[in-house]
């Protein structure tokens, strides 16, 4: 990142300022007195159900009314001297408001710089690409961050920027760089679309197994086996079948279920449904074609070429992800690389939690022959003592030990009953001796022998954060 700091004008950014008198408005609207209810849809949307509307991305709709995640919408489509007025349901974070950032193509929204320096050196962007975004690390300040060859620049936006003047220095900024590194090109790539944790605007969550197709396997495991599917012949979904539930436990079983259901983030996997009209059970989540972390790190395992803070950011979306899982007091009790999934933008989420709990599978873990996570649990497991949040903590060191050996084995020097034995006479264990040395201390905090000692997912998320900081020295656009 370079130093150069434009005070006042940059050549890219002079021109009017009105209508930001408001700066709590004016930073949304481009025109604050003609509000009106007409929004502009972000992606494409076919239809899951007849009362569904198909729209494309950048078509213009109005909202009649909004339920939960969805929104019923009314447009116009013009054939001939006909007017065809359609309307149905698309998903609500699908469409924005005309004239607001949410609605600009370079908007990204929330994020860490780790984040968008990720998303910014995809090989799908060039020199010059760009996004506006808001440092979540930073109390929400807005930047402007571009490629510059391998490299990412970030400029600090001033709080009162606007729609208008931002339009415009991206306009400006396309013809002459200005201030800026480098002219500026397309904004970054979004591969992602938002994830909805409700099939349909009217779907049921106990559905019938008949609704669902099931195509190719695509995982097996401790819990069952993932197929991808298809729910009512038109979304795609994954399947996992469920063994260790019949139904004499169905009504624990939903009980369970329902629980994991209410917990909604974006680190997440989205439970969308429970199948339980026959045996095996079935849970259907969002699908994830990416596949999981630990695959994606095996694939690079040889040549090892993915930078120390994509390994990083990796870590930090997951301690993420366990932060809100903490504060909701749920215990994922399987955390490991296999289990977090990957969106095509490589934004982590986890999957599989509340499973381990509501499949009682504490009844195989002194199993040494089974096919379960020996090596990711806490020595409290093996004394017989309760699994808390505390023992994700220790999983969570052994993860991070998988993420930057590039999904290698845990502690490959010892064998599971060799490893359980060291635990249960409180031997201590060590990272690798390559490990990087910030993380080192890290993953040892995570393996205190005492629960109590260790940190929690919020400090964590704090350690990793400060591992991969994001520089001061930052150009300062300035729009006053």
């Amino acid at each position: 990142m370079g130093s150069a700091l434009c005070k006042r004008y940059c050549a890219c950014c002079q021109g009017s300022n009105e209508g930001t008198s408001n700066p709590s408005v004016s930073l949304f609207y481009a025109n604050p007195s003609a509000l009106r209810n007409r929004h502009v849809t972000l992606y494409n949307y076919k239809p899951r159900t007849s009362k569904d509307l198909m729209v494309k991305e950048g078509e213009e709709i109005d909202i009649l009314s909004r339920e939960g995640e969805w929104a019923l919408v009314q447009k116009v489509e013009e054939g001939g001297e006909v007017k065809q007025v359609k309307e149905g349901y698309v998903p609500s974070s699908f469409v924005a408001e005309i004239g607001s950032l949410a609605a600009a193509r370079w908007f990204f929204g929330s994020m860490t710089h780790v984040d968008v320096k990720r998303c910014l050196l995809r090989a799908e962007n060039q020199n010059g690409s760009f996004l506006v975004w808001q440092n979540m690390e930073m109390n929400d300040i807005y930047f402007l961050s571009v490629r510059y060859g391998d490299i990412v620049k970030h400029y600090e936006i001033n709080e009162e920027a606007n729609f208008q003047n931002l339009s415009r220095l991206i306009k400006n900024c396309s013809k002459e760089a200005g201030c800026l590194c480098t002219i500026l090109t397309e904004p970054c790539v979004k591969l992602d679309r938002p994830s909805i944790s409700t099939l349909a605007h009217v779907a049921e969550w106990e559905i019938q197994y008949s609704s669902l197709q099931k195509g190719q396997l695509i995982g097996q495991g401790q819990f069952g086996e993932v197929w991808e599917g298809i729910w009512n012949g038109t979304t795609e979904v994954a399947i996992k079948e469920l063994k260790g539930v019949d139904s004499k436990l169905k009504k624990e079983f939903l009980k369970e279920a329902e629980i994991m259901k209410q917990l909604h983030h974006e680190r997440l996997i989205k439970l969308l449904a429970v199948c339980t009209d026959r045996e095996p059970f079935c849970i259907v989540t969002e699908l994830m074609t990416k596949g999981n972390l630990h695959k994606y790190l095996k694939s690079h395992s040889e040549i090892r070429n993915l930078e120390i803070s994509l390994l990083n950011g990796f870590a930090i979306q997951i301690a993420e992800g366990m932060v809100y899982l903490e504060e909701k007091c749920c215990v994922h009790r399987d955390l490991r690389t296999e289990n977090v999934l990957l969106t095509e933008m490589l934004c982590c989420k986890i999957s599989d939690f509340g499973l381990a709990r509501l499949l009682k599978s504490d009844r195989y873990l002194l199993s040494y022959d089974a096919k379960v996570p020996i090596k990711w649990m806490a020595p409290e497991i093996f004394h017989d003592q309760s699994y808390t949040i505390k023992s994700d903590v220790w999983s969570f060191g052994v993860l991070l030990t998988e993420i930057m050996t590039y999904g290698g084995v845990p502690f490959p020097d010892r064998k599971s009953h060799e490893f359980v034995t060291d635990l249960m006479d409180a031997v201590t264990i060590s990272p690798p001796a390559d490990f990087p040395d910030d993380l080192r201390d890290i993953v040892l905090q995570c393996w205190n022998h005492s629960s109590e000692k260790r940190p929690t997912f919020k400090e964590l998320q704090t350690m990793l954060m400060k591992c991969n900081p994001m520089l001061k020295t930052v150009e300062l656009l300035s729009f006053t």
